[in-house]
């Protein structure tokens, strides 16, 4: 029996919970509180969260909450993902969406600076954050962006999910591993420089 979910996350199947904080269900708890409260559900083996691009709720604290997941978050991507619904699916592990969604990263949101050149390498992040333009689905993969396009991204990323999942500590444990080089360049430290940075732009503009 799965022992019960903390206040504001839904109950874990099979080490995986499905979070969607952007559904009309989920009350006025607020994005991030979700995400944490579903990272300290007992028996949790991997995150499957819902990136709705139409939702304006995302911010800096989503990116920051799934960017210090101690288990592997999952990203299904739906609609126009752009800003800082974008940067909460860069700071993700895995990323899934059709060849229908819009995805477009902004620069200086969310930690971008650190996650693009992790996920794409210096060169083509270089590329997306001076001159920003819309990917659908399978120019996203091509770059890098994303791990599986399919025609049905919330089957296919269920699936995906149910196998990282499967693994007990598994997950885990290649986190820790890939955190000693992978996150040198960190997202909590990208967004201050971006919010320094920001403010030097507004100065000039």
């Amino acid at each position: 029996m799965t022992p019960p979910a903390p206040d504001g996350a839904p109950p874990a199947t099979d080490g995986v919970v499905e979070l969607d904080p952007c559904s009309s269900d989920r009350g006025s708890v607020p994005a991030h509180e979700q995400v944490r409260a579903a990272l300290t559900t007992p028996g949790l083996r991997a995150l499957l969260l819902v990136v709705d691009g139409g939702s304006a709720s995302w911010s800096d604290e989503e990116v920051v909450a799934v960017a210090d997941a101690s288990v592997p978050v999952v990203a299904v991507l739906h609609g126009s993902v752009e800003g800082h619904a974008a940067a909460v699916a860069l700071a993700s592990d895995l990323r899934v969406a059709s060849r229908d969604v819009v995805l477009r990263v902004e620069p200086l949101v969310g930690g971008t600076s650190a996650s693009l050149p992790r996920l794409v390498g210096g060169a083509v992040a270089r590329r997306l954050l001076l001159d920003p333009v819309d990917l659908d689905g399978v120019q996203a993969a091509r770059v890098g962006l994303l791990d599986v396009v399919d025609d049905d991204p919330a089957t296919a990323a269920q699936e995906l999910v149910a196998r990282v999942a499967a693994r007990p500590g598994r997950g885990a444990a290649v986190l820790r591993a890939l955190a000693t080089w992978e996150r040198t360049g960190d997202v909590v430290a990208a967004l201050a420089d971006e919010a320094r940075l920001r403010a030097v732009v507004d100065l000039h503009d």
